[in-house]
């Protein structure tokens, strides 16, 4: 019994030889429901009898997942018991000990699923995350693991030109990366959007025109939008910006936030590209993952601004957030002066 792949779990379920104990999660939660569902579908149909299937929600107690799990299968070979979401690193430690236990000697007929389709299996205390470590453990030793993390940019894109194929739309894959880097790598939203572009071109295809005028920006896209007119000194394009993020709701906290990480990624990539590493080096050793295209982006705009200027812009920033910490001064002040200061040290630093 193992920790599989993607791959290595679809041959797994192809095979119909299915473990007594699975454990589905990760970061990717649209990956993590869609293998869950096909789980469950295996393990006892498309529409299995209450007698066979169990759903149990995140406040179930352990006595509930037992005695569902003795049950007798009743119009099936096997029954499924799937639990969403149970946070394993509330348990007490005699309990998680209770659980493992349970968990070493299941049902032959029984098929034990915890997903995670919401929860985040991080954990606040170091106690507890080694609690949810030792359950992946346990459950890699008694049944099957599968671990769904977001997927890099290619594959994203890959997924994206399908979904629009399905719903009779075409969707180039340059295309697939404008709309990655616009809404972020999050699968549902991305098949939310694939979704509405689809309807909108009715069997058309799904331009960059197209996806300028429909794609939902997501945060970091916005204060992305509002770093990059900054640094073009295009004082206009950065009010006109500024005003909407504030007419849409966002909160000059949030805005200032966005602001410092789109500075924060401009510099390290300024001073990556000085010392001879590449983007995709910069982007392991600060641990970007599969957000390496954020770091590539910032590296674009930065490009003809000096370092020295990028730590001026960086401290006007902090000086601004400390004034909105410690200050009662009205935080959509002390932004608009700080972007009139940012547009100025661009301009001086030119």
């Amino acid at each position: 019994m193992a920790k599989l792949n993607e791959a290595e779990f679809k041959k797994e379920i192809i095979s119909g030889e299915l473990k007594t104990l699975y454990l589905i999660y990760g970061s990717e939660k649209y990956l993590v429901k869609k293998y869950t569902d096909a789980l469950v579908k295996k393990a006892v149909g498309k529409n299995p009898s209450e007698f066979d299937y169990y759903q149990l929600s995140s406040d179930t107690t352990l006595e509930e997942i037992f005695d569902a799990s003795e049950q007798i299968s009743m119009f099936s070979d096997r029954k499924c018991v799937n639990i969403t979401d149970y946070d394993i690193n509330a348990l007490s430690e005699s309990d998680y000990k209770e659980l493992e236990r349970f968990c070493a000697d299941i049902s032959p007929s029984t098929v034990l699923l915890f997903s995670m389709p919401t929860l985040d299996t991080a954990a606040k205390k170091k106690k507890e995350k080694s609690r949810f470590s030792k359950f992946v453990s346990a459950a890699e030793k008694y049944g099957t693991v599968l671990e769904l993390n977001q997927l890099d940019d290619i594959a994203l894109e890959a997924h994206m030109v399908k979904w629009a194929e399905k719903n009779g739309a075409k969707l180039h894959r340059a295309n697939a990366g404008k709309i990655v880097s616009m809404v972020g790598p999050d699968m549902n939203a991305l098949k939310n959007e694939i979704d509405k572009l689809s309807a909108y071109v009715n069997g058309g295809e799904i331009t960059a025109d197209i996806i300028q005028l429909l794609c939902v920006k997501n945060s970091e896209t916005k204060s992305y939008y509002l770093s990059r007119y900054i640094m073009k000194n295009d004082f206009n394009s950065t009010y006109n910006e500024l005003n909407t993020l504030f007419a849409q709701g966002e909160k000059p906290e949030i805005i200032l936030s966005g602001l410092s990480s789109a500075l924060i990624d401009m510099y390290r990539a300024k001073t990556a590209s000085e010392c001879g590493k590449s983007i995709g080096e910069a982007a392991k050793d600060f641990k970007y993952g599969n957000r390496e295209f954020v770091l590539k982006n910032a590296g674009y705009s930065a490009a003809k601004l000096s370092t020295e200027t990028l730590r001026r812009m960086l401290d006007a920033v902090l000086d601004t957030d400390i004034r909105m910490k410690s200050t009662r001064a009205d935080a959509r002040i002390l932004l608009e002066t700080l972007v009139a200061k940012m547009l100025l040290i661009v301009k001086e630093g030119n």
